[in-house]
């Protein structure tokens, strides 16, 4: 009996051990899920070895020309309008196949009466008098305006970001606009409409919080912290709120602008318009990577070390514009960085030929999990996205991000605006004339960032995650002569007979963004689900975007 019960009593301590185990390994698993697992950060890599991370390379459309932008006449004719770079929001609309954008146009001048006393203001169709439109697209390249946006105001920018809002039930405030709104402060207005043309403004058309608004003002839900987000601009320099003349780098008889972002958090929009709480502070102050547990800007600014600091890197770039892209878990900040932004060295006349190096727009992407904890190394390296064009191109001197991107036909359409001059220094009394446009470029899908081995074999390694589904799908590309092999591991890294070493086959020759690896024996991984899992992914002059578990098909 007494044997009895002590054989008892270590089986249950072995199992209550196992139990222990098992959960103290399920807090370390990464949730992988059946969500794709972009490879722009270490979120699910445990380790890699001679393996480098690459910024996808665009392929600018329509031979680098900037896209056609029209509007019919009341007599039938179709005549081009002139639609300005910044703050263009381009939406797919996959049931009627249709590109769908909200932009700003200039529209009335009536100067260029001058060219045909015939002409009338109906065929003129460009020139000055800024105001938001929508247009459509069958083919992404060729823009029809369809109407000009109703109900809105504007405190002199005109600027506009529309969110279509999927997680909003209330037809009327499907579409949601961040505005720059009429009064006697530049700051945020947001506005609801059930069809993207009629809007009707929240807190009765007054700012739903303080300045500025010069910026592209998104406001979208981010179920991760379910509440709405609002990215707007805060000044630190000469400017306004209450971080005005926090960094004092005086430029002449003029403090500089010193241009930051925030994020603000409301969780019921419709019932308290104005209930935002400050999420976070942000401005470029040469830290490339932002830790979660950081101390806030706030606080950080009481040091005057840290404010010398902000003071020297104004000189350097400034955050000039961003909205925030959730893609497959992923925050992708759309930025522009306005990079020596006083600095009018190499002329202060207008060129339209030569490609500027100071007092120029970029665009970048900025990465993180949170909203919050932004990775800016593309910025800090000098890497844009969609790089500027030529001597003498459209585009040459600023480019301007789109608010979201569109994923279609196997890439992301990128909708930037550009211009062939540089912004200019307020500061110093020195303006630009300058030609904008918007133009397209694409991306592979998904091919943000990409783990690239050149000459030597590399090896990626992720860490341990529960194996939901029989399917493994990568997206990677081979250069001549590459290959690619798939091991799958358990949870302590060891092996998995059937899945490793001779029984990973080696491939070659692919370009795939839907590539399924087989094994000798079994062929899939069906034997597997239900366990946890780490794949090792052997790469030879090769460049490997994301992996994606997938369920029975």
């Amino acid at each position: 009996m007494w044997f009895a019960m002590k054989v008892s009593s270590f089986i249950l301590l072995i199992c209550c051990w196992s139990v222990v185990s098992q959960l103290s390994a399920a807090e370390t698993l990464v949730d992988v899920g059946f969500e794709k697992q972009l490879l722009v950060d270490d979120h699910v890599i445990m380790e890699m070895s001679h393996l480098t991370r690459e910024l996808g390379s665009v392929t600018k459309a329509n031979d680098g020309q900037p896209l056609e932008f029209v509007r019919v006449t009341s007599e039938g004719r179709k005549v081009p309008i002139d639609v300005w770079p910044c703050f263009n929001s381009p939406y797919f609309d996959e049931e009627r196949q249709v590109f769908r954008l909200w932009h700003r146009v200039s529209l009335g001048d009536a100067s260029r009466d001058d060219d045909d006393a015939n002409l009338s203001t109906e065929d003129i169709g460009v020139g000055v008098g800024y105001q938001r439109a929508y247009s459509e697209s069958t083919d992404g390249i060729h823009f029809e305006l369809k109407a000009f946006l109703k109900g809105l105001t504007d405190y002199g920018d005109v600027n506009l970001v529309v969110t279509v809002d999927e997680h909003e039930s209330d037809p009327e405030h499907h579409y949601k606009i961040g505005y720059d709104c009429a009064g006697n402060v530049c700051a945020a207005a947001i506005a609801h409409s059930a069809d993207g043309i009629h809007w009707t403004p929240y807190n009765d058309g007054q700012p739903v919080t303080y300045r500025a608004a010069d910026f592209p003002n998104q406001v979208y839900w981010d179920p991760q912290v379910e509440a709405y987000r609002l990215l707007t601009r805060t000044d630190f320099g000469a400017g306004g709120g209450p971080f005005a003349d926090t960094v004092k780098v005086p430029i002449g008889d003029h403090n500089l602008e010193v241009r930051g972002m925030r994020t603000m958090l409301n969780r019921d929009l419709k019932r308290d318009p104005t209930a935002w709480t400050l999420e976070r502070h942000w401005l470029f102050d040469g830290e490339e990577r932002i830790p979660p547990d950081r101390p806030p800007i706030e606080e950080l600014i009481k040091n005057p070390a840290y404010v010398a600091r902000l003071e020297r890197e104004a000189m350097r770039r400034q955050l000039y514009m961003m909205t925030d892209w959730v893609y497959q878990g992923v925050h992708i900040g759309l930025l522009s960085a306005l990079e020596y932004p006083t600095d009018v060295s190499e002329g202060v006349e207008e060129d339209f030929v030569t490609r500027h190096e100071r007092s120029i727009e970029n665009m970048y992407i900025a990465i993180c999990r949170d909203g919050i904890s932004w990775d800016w190394h593309w910025v800090y390296a000098g890497e844009p996205l969609v790089p500027r064009g030529p001597a003498g191109s459209w585009d040459k001197d600023m480019v301007f991000p789109p608010t979201q991107l569109i994923t279609h036909q196997g890439r992301h359409w990128i909708y930037y605006g550009g211009t062939n001059e540089r912004h200019g220094c307020a500061e110093k009394d020195v303006w630009f004339t300058r030609e904008g446009h918007i133009g397209l470029a694409w991306l592979r899908q998904d091919g943000f960032v990409s783990l690239t081995a050149s000459g030597e074999t590399g090896l990626m390694t992720t860490k341990p995650f529960m194996l939901k589904g029989p399917r493994l799908e990568l997206n990677l590309v081979t250069q001549a002569g590459g290959t690619v092999r798939v091991e799958v591991l358990d949870s302590e890294g060891e092996p998995i007979a059937g899945y490793s070493g001779d029984d990973a086959p080696v491939f070659t020759d692919l370009d795939d963004l839907h590539w399924q690896p087989t094994w000798s024996s079994p062929a899939d991984l069906s034997s597997l689900v239900g366990r946890p899992i780490r794949l090792r992914i052997h790469l030879e002059d090769a460049s490997l975007y994301a992996f994606e578990v997938l369920p029975e098909s």
